[in-house]
């Protein structure tokens, strides 16, 4: 019996791209207004769907700030940059 080495072929693994933020915001609101339509609002299935509305939300709130953030501190280090530059009449 005759053996053949052959390199181990890599494994082709494609990310599935993640949705934007707001995309998810508002796909958790419509699942939200959906169940609470269907079972109302004494379901904790209900309670779980706005409160993961609630957390995106929040997510969305500090990534904004982090953003911020980031843009001040670039300024506060190049305080000669064009887009920091604060014109005044």
């Amino acid at each position: 019996m005759a053996y053949t080495l052959t390199a181990p072929t890599p494994e082709v693994t494609t990310a599935t791209p993640q949705p934007s933020l707001d995309t998810a915001i508002a796909a958790a609101l419509e699942h939200a207004r959906r169940l609470t339509a269907m079972y109302g609002t004494d379901r904790p299935e209900v309670a779980i769907a706005w409160e993961t509305v609630e957390e995106l939300q929040t997510a969305k709130v500090r990534r904004r700030q982090v953003q911020k953030s980031t843009f001040v501190r670039y300024c506060e280090a190049h305080p000669d940059a064009p887009e920091c530059r604060i014109y005044e009449d």
